[in-house]
């Protein structure tokens, strides 16, 4: 497995994940207009219809995420058994190492 299916695969995902961010939230908004114009006793078809539609976008967006993420989990798995285990750790410790040597500073002037 090479990076650029990594790649390609956190680009699917991510690319998914916005989409189904951004449908949550219409859906959201729709929901509160909704719950706020019910309090105002004002009921109008168009904005149940657009949260209905919301909704049913909403349940196919979020497979398609979880479905990108399956095949992103699938290619790090397939690189990550590339590396040999104290490759891995010794990269960890030497950036822990690099971290601790150089503390951020906070002077106040």
């Amino acid at each position: 497995m090479s990076s650029r299916e990594i790649i390609n695969a956190a680009l699917l995902w991510h690319a998914a994940h916005e989409r189904r961010r951004a449908i949550g939230a219409e859906k959201r908004r729709l929901d509160k207009e909704l719950s706020e114009d019910q309090r105002a006793m004002f009921h109008t078809l168009d904005k149940h219809i657009a949260a209905g539609d919301a909704a049913a976008r909403l349940t196919p967006a979020k497979q398609r995420e979880l479905n990108a993420l399956r095949k992103l989990a699938k290619a790090c798995q397939q690189h990550r058994a590339q590396l040999a285990e104290s490759d891995v750790i010794d990269v960890e410790v030497r950036q822990l190492a690099s971290a601790s040597a150089n503390p951020p500073t906070t002077e106040r002037k």
